[in-house]
């Protein structure tokens, strides 16, 4: 027991700038979310929130797998990887301008309703989120878990300073609150590429439309992987404010926005995780011991959340979100039976990416994506966001089973 105690305090002290880092960055959401959700009526925050889920899924649709594939690389051998980060940095300003043709047809199809400004707002601030994304990968695969949070703690904080008194105090315009967020990812991806520039990690090379082709072409299994992960994550956003209304959207939002907080308490062990599997990858012994060990870590750490969650959602949601949304609660009830289901499935996620088995992480998220959208089609026009809630909860398990499946085939391969 009290090995088991040294091991665990060990486990939180080595990853204490990544366990920092994930607080930090998820409660800067919740506050600007929070924010939004108490100040604006449940309507207009569906609103917000479908905006900014589209957006998303754009944007992740161009993402490419970058910030894994980039991670992985650099872990691997951050001496060969300049290249390629320059490589990478030249292709964001050809995502760029396809994400925006993308969401803006998506905008007049979809959602022409809705003010132009505060869609090209927030595509703007959904873009340079997954660029900042892509720069923390860098340091991550670079093992500078140090400088990764204390940049994100000076720029998150200088964002809130202006924000909160702006939208409690001041109460100036959603634009307005919405630039200030652009002008804080701007300043924190200038952070890190200047720290990155000073270790060789900069624009070193020209524009190579060769080596991007062939970027895109290994990193393709991994960004579709990330892209149905995500799809099956937000997609019932879209549906549900389609098939439904925005007061719905935010309803079901808020219980989902609590139950996927609820990944800070074992995410911090799968950053780090992820650069060791990679660095394990060649031998099967060691990644099988890395898989059991975390696996009876995570597997108790959700249970717990599981119990917490379904016992506490009534008090969890009237507290910090008064009862303007009371049809959170059974929500966030039915997603609690989802957390030891997305827990696992996100180590054994991290594990098959880490072995360079993205085609089979690619198939995985694939059933578990087409699954949960033909579901939500079929039974949210007939009980509305509880069907959605319920198919969330299938889907993280059909995802971990598929998870499972390819890395007993690993395992057992000669």
């Amino acid at each position: 027991m009290q090995n088991k105690l040294k091991y665990y305090t060990k486990l939180f002290v080595d990853n204490r700038y990544v366990i920092s880092f994930n607080i930090f960055d998820k409660l800067y959401f919740f506050v600007v979310f929070l924010s939004f959700a108490l100040i604006y009526p449940a309507h207009a925050y569906g609103e917000l929130i479908t905006i900014f889920s589209l957006c998303t899924i754009t944007m992740i649709i161009f993402d490419l797998g970058i910030p894994i594939f980039l991670q992985r690389n650099i872990a691997i051998s951050k001496y060969e990887s300049s290249e390629l980060f320059s490589q990478l940095l030249y292709l964001n300003i050809i995502i760029l301008i396809f994400y925006t043709l993308v969401t803006s047809f998506l905008y007049f199809v979809l959602y022409s309703n809705i003010s132009i400004d505060i869609f090209l707002l927030i595509s703007g601030v959904v873009f340079l989120s997954s660029v900042s994304n892509q720069f923390n990968s860098a340091l991550a695969g670079l093992n500078s878990f140090r400088k990764r949070f204390i940049f994100l703690v000076i720029t998150r904080i200088s964002i809130l300073i202006v924000f909160i008194p702006f939208i409690y105090l001041f109460k100036i315009e959603l634009k307005y609150l919405l630039l200030i967020l652009i002008a804080g990812s701007i300043l924190h991806i200038l952070m890190i590429y200047n720290d990155l520039h000073k270790t060789g990690l900069s624009i070193r090379a020209e524009l190579d439309f060769r080596k991007i082709k062939n970027i895109i072409l290994l990193s393709i299994p991994i960004g579709l992987a990330v892209l149905f992960n995500f799809l099956y994550d937000k997609i019932d956003i879209v549906i549900i404010s389609k098939l439904t209304n925005f007061s719905e959207v935010a309803f079901y939002n808020i219980g989902y926005g609590i139950y996927k907080s609820s990944t800070l308490a074992f995410s911090f062990l799968l950053i780090s995780g992820f650069t060791k599997v990679s660095y394990l990858s060649r031998n099967k012994y060691a990644v099988k011991l890395f898989l059991i060990k975390y696996f009876k870590i995570i597997l108790v750490i959700g249970i717990l959340i599981n119990i917490f969650l379904f016992s506490l959602s009534g008090l969890i949601i009237n507290i910090i979100y008064t009862d303007k949304y009371f049809n959170s609660i059974f929500i966030l009830k039915i997603l609690s039976f989802a957390v030891i289901g997305l827990s696992l499935n996100n180590l054994t996620g991290i594990i098959l990416n880490g072995l360079g088995l993205f085609k089979q992480n690619m198939i995985v998220t694939f059933i578990g994506f087409s699954t949960n959208i033909i579901l939500n089609l079929y039974f949210i026009p007939l009980y509305g966001i509880i069907a959605a809630a319920l198919i969330s909860v299938l889907t993280e398990y059909i995802i971990l089973a598929g998870d499972f499946f390819y890395l007993n085939k690993f395992f057992k391969a000669k």
